[in-house]
């Protein structure tokens, strides 16, 4: 039901309606015995106001957007989640939609968040050049880039230390493995910004100690993607005695495939993963997670959003942010 047909059957006027729903019926004059049949009606017909509509005539709708490319990367889900806890806490509504990696599906999914007005987009970018997208469609909106950078250094972004983080979880998994015969990189999305900072300080390292490895590149960042990879690899060269991966995501297709292959996963092979999972403690490997800080990239978020939507200008927040991942070691 609309305001005008509830104006209609109240017999008053759309604006009188307006009053009582957005509780300023009093402030108006409108009679008490007015507000109770208004608020009875609204109970009747369990009229909503559309709030979209309401957002755009105050210039504001309370929403914040959030595209990230990966529904099964556990290290988005726990941004995601307590980045909707923060907005739900400040007044605001998360909206969170993915690309699946698929530079058209962001384009799609940025677009159509900018068609409900969100206050402020938060993107996880696989564009090639975000900056040649997002400040000519997002119309002043604010954008803040997650994870993966914008080459405009003017942008907001929360980023991680990719290639030093990369570097220091190969050196760890030299350290616990010195005998590296076999060794083998496993990424995807090469030309992703993202996937050749992990690989050149994977390759830094590797060339530092002269180690040889293989590197193999998955199409995507799936599990499927990542088995695909794998599958063909062992084919031609065995079971490596070390693997680097560059997402848990494209760990689980290992897994796959060596749980398909050999019915476990051999405990000789040592691994090194960016993210982390306590699920990992039911392997008998040794395996090597980097994580990143979820609670201090979601507090910097929502700094970077807050400072922009209420203008803070004494918000001492950069607009880039590095924050560092840790190491951990399960199953020493």
């Amino acid at each position: 039901m609309k305001l005008d047909e509830l104006a209609k059957i109240a017999g008053v006027s759309r604006t009188t309606v307006s009053y009582v729903v957005n509780g300023k019926a009093k402030e108006y004059r409108v009679s008490d015995k007015t507000i109770q049949k208004v608020t009875a009606l609204i109970e009747q017909y369990q009229y909503k106001p559309n709030a979209i509509a309401a957002g755009l005539r105050a210039g504001k709708t309370n929403t914040i957007g959030l595209i990230i490319p990966d529904f099964e990367n556990s290290s988005y889900a726990r941004i995601a989640n307590a980045l909707e806890n923060r907005c739900r806490e400040h007044g605001y509504q998360l909206i969170i939609t993915c690309s699946n990696d698929n530079p058209a599906n962001e384009k799609d999914c940025a677009k159509n968040l900018f068609l409900r007005k969100v206050d402020a987009l938060i993107v996880s970018t696989c564009l090639p050049n975000p900056q040649d997208f997002y400040p000519q469609t997002a119309n002043k909106t604010p954008i803040v880039y997650l994870d993966r950078p914008s080459q405009d250094t003017a942008s907001l972004m929360v980023l991680s230390d990719d290639e030093q983080d990369a570097y220091h979880l190969a050196q760890n998994l030299l350290q616990s493995h010195k005998k590296m015969n076999n060794l083998l990189f496993l990424g995807a999305l090469s030309e992703l910004p993202v996937s050749q900072q992990r690989q050149e300080g994977f390759t830094r390292l590797t060339q530092e100690y002269g180690i040889n490895a293989n590197l193999i590149y998955a199409e995507q960042f799936s599990k499927e993607a990542a088995s695909q990879a794998f599958q063909t690899w062992i084919a031609q060269h065995g079971i490596p005695d070390s693997i680097f991966v560059t997402s848990l995501t494209l760990l689980r297709g290992i897994f796959l495939v060596l749980l398909n292959n050999y019915q476990s996963i051999p405990k000789s092979i040592h691994i090194a993963t960016f993210g982390n999972h306590e699920m990992l403690d039911l392997i008998p490997n040794l395996v090597i997670c980097a994580e990143q800080n979820h609670s201090k990239i979601v507090d910097t978020l929502w700094q970077l959003i807050d400072k922009k939507l209420n203008k803070k200008k004494a918000l001492q927040v950069e607009n880039i942010t590095i924050i560092p991942r840790h190491l951990l070691v399960r199953n020493t």
